[in-house]
């Protein structure tokens, strides 16, 4: 176990041996005692009132020491065997149950003195039948549980209101039967003893007490007497001096304060004002402790002042008296003014020192944050180290004046590891102190974290919605190579797709094996894009697609037919597509029979076209028949066909008159300048005007039927 100036507080051990031996003792005890004389002193060998005193045999531990007895007389009865705790709240027996061993002995109080002060006395009772005592045994306070007793609140409750802190009970006549009665009732609570039948008034007293504190008690054991030493342990290096030790009495002015041979007091931490052994100093006084010895080594500081004990403070054997292993219980009858002790212990230890090493490896070394050690060395050898972010460097931190022997042990609890490196530690690391010193060391190793991609694709364009299967291939390297799948008919909008755990460093390429392009729809894709994957991060790669309807285009088809084809002058068929096409499609004059065609490509779909003649070909050859204006719209990827026909017919010749004014057929004119042939002459040609005026101006207006009839 480490040491150090602050250890727990503990109570010192008592150099009592042969308290284990309690029950063997009390057996041996109570045996002995079966058939006492009367008025014989059984537990106890003490002298009267009057009595010489057996010289005390004390120690530095020693508070109080036995005088003799006080108030009280010789008192018989039984009790069980040794060992048998007392249940406190059965009846008081009428006399002793069978199978108790007889016991007559002395009942009352007995008289201690304070070890600094034999003046300063105190009345105790007995509270353990079966072991003795004798006057001149040195005693210590302790506690209840120490003292190894059964039911002693209801022992501190009789004490609180019986003889001598009262005058009770008052039925007795004198102090000896009221100091015999309670110490009757307390042996009854704490070995079970009974007086013997009878009617005497002691026995029905000691019964009307036992009853008391059955109905009444128990109570809580009372404080201890305030003398202390905090804290109650110090160190300090072999050489320096521990503590400092605050020494304090309550209510008491002055404190004696003491050490072995060996050690020295002061009352600064340099050591350079000295306290006299066994001297008395004020309540409150801070002391160092000093050793001579150059090896690790401890001892004890004592402080002893009269100071207010309160009544129920039990005291037990100090461990003094040569071939005593045991000593009868105490316990303080009424609170009075007595010796107090506290103790503490200075210690000394040898001191070494600890090279605490941090080492870095890893490709990450530099991008690490903060870094703590936690060095532990024991209890006050606390240390921590701060290493900066970024140290890409061994590091080196030294503690001094740890005691030898300690364990040190280096921790890690803040290893830098981020956002962008992990971080493995091999803390945590131990090395024992010696005088030579210690060492440990403690590596890192600082790796880049994986990154990830993320990989976007935006959809846009009328014809988002109409395109095919798009597949996006992502290859990183040989770490990856998948690709990301847009189903076809997927609609306008952004999809995305994560690759995590990627090394950090790696490129990654992003390309379009299937744009999603058909017939219908053309798509425009981004270019292919790089990326490199950073440490702890995401990167992004951005890719998009432009959908649009694919372009249709048109067929015009001009069929040229009848028995005039090929007498037929220009036929011009325009073409009007809007802002997307204006074009004219001309068959020459002359053109025979037959079918003849233009075509039109890259007409964005949705278009409508309008198909017309501007000209027929109609003259005074022939007459064309066109059939009428034809409009079409454009699909996507499709031909849209337009079919127009011209039935072209030769229009008949008209006969001219033939000399003479005869008209072929005519039968001849009987007599000259006949009326009637004057008459139909002039007809004929004024209808041939008028034909003749007709046609022209059918033919400009793009009339489709012309000639003469």
């Amino acid at each position: 176990m480490n040491r150090s100036p602050f250890r727990a507080a503990a109570r010192a051990p008592r150099r009592n041996p042969g308290r284990g031996l309690l029950p063997v003792l009390g057996a041996l005890a109570a045996a002995a005692l079966i058939v006492l004389p009367l008025g014989q002193a059984a537990q106890a060998n003490i002298p009267d009132e009057g009595a010489p005193i057996a010289e005390p045999i004390t120690g530095p531990n020693t508070e109080i020491y036995l005088s003799n007895t006080g108030d009280g007389q010789n008192v018989t009865g039984g009790r069980p065997a040794t060992g048998t705790t007392q249940d406190p709240t059965a009846a008081y027996p009428d006399a002793p149950p069978a199978g108790y061993t007889g016991v007559s002995t002395f009942a009352g109080t007995i008289i201690t003195r304070a070890v600094s002060d034999p003046s300063l006395t105190a009345e105790m009772y007995c509270i353990n039948l079966g072991v003795q005592t004798a006057s001149g045994v040195g005693y210590e306070s302790g506690t209840w549980d120490e003292s190894n007793v059964s039911n002693i609140g209801y022992v501190t409750y009789i004490l609180n209101n019986y003889f001598p802190t009262t005058g009770a009970p008052a039925s007795l006549g004198s102090d000896d039967e009221r100091a015999a009665a309670v110490q009757a009732a307390i042996w009854y609570f704490t070995d079970g003893f009974v007086l013997s039948a009878g009617t005497s008034a002691v026995r029905t007293a000691a019964a009307a007490i036992v009853a008391d504190a059955q109905t009444n008690g128990p109570v809580v054991e009372p404080p201890a007497p305030e003398v202390s030493i905090a804290p109650p342990t110090a160190s300090a290096p072999v050489g320096a001096a521990a503590g400092p030790f605050t020494v304090t009495a309550e209510n008491a002015a002055q404190v004696t304060v003491s050490v072995p041979a060996g050690y020295a007091m002061f009352a600064d931490a340099g050591a350079t004002q000295p306290i006299a052994n066994d001297s008395a100093v004020a309540s409150g006084t801070q002391i160092w402790v000093t050793s001579t010895s150059t090896v690790a080594n401890e001892t004890t500081l004592r402080a002893r002042a009269v100071v207010t004990v309160q009544r129920g403070q039990v005291y037990l054997y100090d461990g003094n008296t040569p071939g005593r292993t045991d000593a009868q219980r105490l316990i303080l009858a009424d609170t009075t003014e007595l010796d107090a002790l506290a103790e503490a212990t200075p210690s000394f230890f040898a001191t070494g020192g600890l090279t605490v090493n941090k080492a870095f490896a890893g490709d990450g070394v530099g991008s690490q944050g903060a870094i703590q050690l936690s060095i532990d060395c024991g209890e006050g050898y606390v240390f921590t180290a701060d290493i900066a972010a970024g140290a890409d460097t061994a590091q080196e931190f030294t503690y001094s004046g740890i005691p030898v022997d300690n364990t040190c042990t280096v921790t890690e609890p803040t290893t830098g590891a981020n956002t962008v490196v992990d971080v493995t530690t091999d803390a945590p690391q131990s090395a024992t102190v010696t005088s030579a010193g210690a060492s440990v060391t403690v590596t890192n190793t600082v790796t880049f974290l994986p990154g990830s991609l993320l990989v976007t694709k935006a959809l846009s364009g009328a014809a988002a919605g109409q395109q095919g299967e798009i597949v996006i291939d992502v290859v990183c390297g040989d770490v990856l190579d998948e690709s990301f799948v847009i189903p076809a008919g997927s609609v306008a909008g952004e999809y995305s797709q994560t690759y995590g755990d990627l090394p950090a460093g790696t490129e990654c390429e992003i390309s379009e094996s299937s744009t999603g392009a058909t017939e219908q729809v053309q798509v425009t894709p981004s270019e292919t894009v790089t990326v490199e994957i950073e440490p702890g991060a995401e990167v992004t790669a951005a890719v998009s697609n432009e959908v649009t309807f694919a372009p249709g285009s048109l067929l015009v088809t001009k069929v040229l037919s009848g028995a005039g084809a090929g007498q037929q002058g220009d036929i011009v068929i325009d073409i009007d597509c809007g802002e997307a096409l204006t074009d004219s499609f001309v068959i020459p004059a002359g053109t025979a029979a037959g079918e003849y065609t233009r075509a039109s490509g890259e007409i964005p779909a949705g278009t409508e076209c309008e198909i017309s003649e501007s000209s027929t070909g109609a003259n005074q050859q022939v007459r064309v028949v066109a059939s009428e204006a034809v409009t079409v719209a454009i699909e996507a990827g499709v031909v849209a066909e337009a079919t127009l026909t011209n039935d072209v017919t030769v229009i008949p010749p008209v006969t001219p008159p033939r000399p003479g004014g005869t008209v072929p057929g005519a039968l001849p004119a009987t007599g000259a300048g006949s009326p009637t042939s004057v008459f139909l002459v002039g007809g004929a040609v004024l209808a041939l005007g008028l034909v003749m005026v007709g046609a022209a101006y059918r033919a400009r207006r793009g009339v489709t039927e012309t000639g003469t009839d």
